[in-house]
C-alpha cells in the first residue's frame, strides 16, 4: 500500500501541473485565434501562420488531456461484464486490462520516440512557421510515458482492493484520484 499512496501523491502533483500547463495552452489558442481573427477582419492583416499555431496547440492539449484522463482512470471499458462478476474477478479483469493497456501504450511510446528522433534527424520544419516539427510532436511520447505508468500504478491500486487494502469506490468513484 505504500506504493500506491506514494503513486496517489505524486499523481496528484502531476495531475495538477498538467491542468496549469492545459490552462496555459487554452488561452493562448484563445489568444492567437483571437489576434488572427482580429487581424484578418478588423485591420484586413492576416497573420501568418496563426491557424498552423492554433492546431499545433491543439494537438499538444490533447495529448495533454489524455494523460489526465488516464490519471483519473477515466479510459474506455466496458463494465457490463464487469458488473456480472465478483471482486475477486473483476480486480483481477482489471489487473490485467491494465497490463496490456500499459504495454500497448508503451510500445506506442517507443514508436513516437523513434518518429520524433527522426524528425530532429531530418531537420523537419513546418513550411509556415519554421519551427521545428519535433517541438509539436515531442508531446506524444511523453504523453504515452506517461499514460502507460498510470496504467502500470493502476494494476496495483486494484491489487490493494483485492487485498482489502483500499475499496474499489476509493478510486472508481474518483474520490482519491
Amino acid at each position: 500500500m505504500k506504493i500506491t499512496t506514494w503513486y496517489l501523491k505524486l499523481n496528484g502533483w502531476f495531475e495538477r501541473l498538467e491542468k496549469v500547463i492545459s490552462v496555459v495552452i487554452i488561452l493562448s489558442i484563445v489568444l492567437v485565434v483571437f489576434a488572427g481573427t482580429v487581424s484578418r477582419y478588423a485591420f484586413n492583416l492576416p497573420l501568418y501562420g496563426v491557424d498552423r499555431l492554433g492546431t499545433y496547440l491543439m494537438i499538444w492539449l490533447g495529448f495533454i488531456g489524455f494523460q489526465i484522463a488516464t490519471s483519473k482512470i477515466r479510459h474506455i471499458e466496458v463494465e457490463f461484464v464487469k458488473s456480472k462478476v465478483s471482486i475477486r474477478t473483476k480486480c483481477m479483469m482489471n489487473m490485467f486490462i491494465n497490463f496490456i493497456a500499459a504495454i500497448v501504450i508503451f510500445i506506442f511510446a517507443l514508436l513516437s520516440y523513434k518518429y520524433t528522433i527522426l524528425s530532429m534527424e531530418f531537420n523537419d520544419k513546418d513550411p509556415v512557421l519554421g519551427i521545428p516539427m519535433w517541438w509539436v510532436i515531442m508531446i506524444i511520447p511523453i504523453s504515452f510515458v506517461i499514460s502507460s505508468v498510470r496504467f502500470l500504478f493502476t494494476i496495483f491500486l486494484w491489487l490493494d482492493v483485492l487485498q482489502g487494502k483500499r475499496l474499489e469506490t476509493d478510486f472508481v468513484n474518483k474520490q482519491i484520484l
